[in-house]
């Protein structure tokens, strides 16, 4: 790891890895999903006491947390082989094939982005997104920092509100009658 920085681990898959094309030494941003499972609790009108029931809500929470992480090293698992033992040839697409293939991806990141990445671990999902090399040098090559792009986040509301997402409506299913 570069000094300053630790190097923490994530596993990502053919979506949420960019095909697994990710390799050592490109820079990614970190998107992350949380849902929390457990109840949250909320206020009804001047209560000062906090409630869960009927609480209604998509507690999904979406959001780009790190920016320009440098991928130290990546791990994919051995090639498979034919009954013979020979490896079997890597497919026309980039040396990536639909097969549900996972990867391991190192990152160099601050004590602080460590905590971010591994509560993300623990309580949501991690996608990782390719960044072009273009953005960290500047036009006469010398490597830059990015500046870092200021980002909203996504929950339904804002779905609903900012993108014209249609909200979910309830399916009222009447009571079964009683036989004659």
């Amino acid at each position: 790891c570069p000094a300053g920085f630790t190097c923490i681990s994530v596993q990502v898959d053919q979506v949420s890895g960019v095909g697994t094309l990710i390799k050592t030494g490109d820079f990614v941003d970190m998107v992350a999903s949380v849902s929390p499972t457990f109840p949250l609790n909320y206020f009804v009108e001047n209560a000062t006491t906090p409630t869960v029931d009927g609480a209604k809500y998509d507690p999904t929470s979406v959001k780009v947390l790190l920016q320009g992480l440098q991928v130290m090293a990546t791990l994919l698992p051995p090639p498979q082989t034919t009954e013979t033992g020979a490896a079997t040839p890597p497919p026309d697409s980039g040396g990536t094939a639909l097969n549900g293939q996972q990867e391991i991806v190192i990152l160099a990141v601050t004590p602080q982005q460590a905590e971010v990445i591994k509560f993300v671990q623990l309580d949501g999902t991690i996608t990782l997104t390719l960044r072009s090399p273009k953005d960290f040098v500047d036009a006469d090559g010398n490597p830059i920092v990015p500046e870092t792009i200021t980002t909203t986040g996504v929950v339904l509301k804002t779905m609903i509100d900012d993108w014209g997402v249609i909200p979910p409506l309830p399916i009222i299913v009447p009571a079964p009658t009683p036989l004659p």
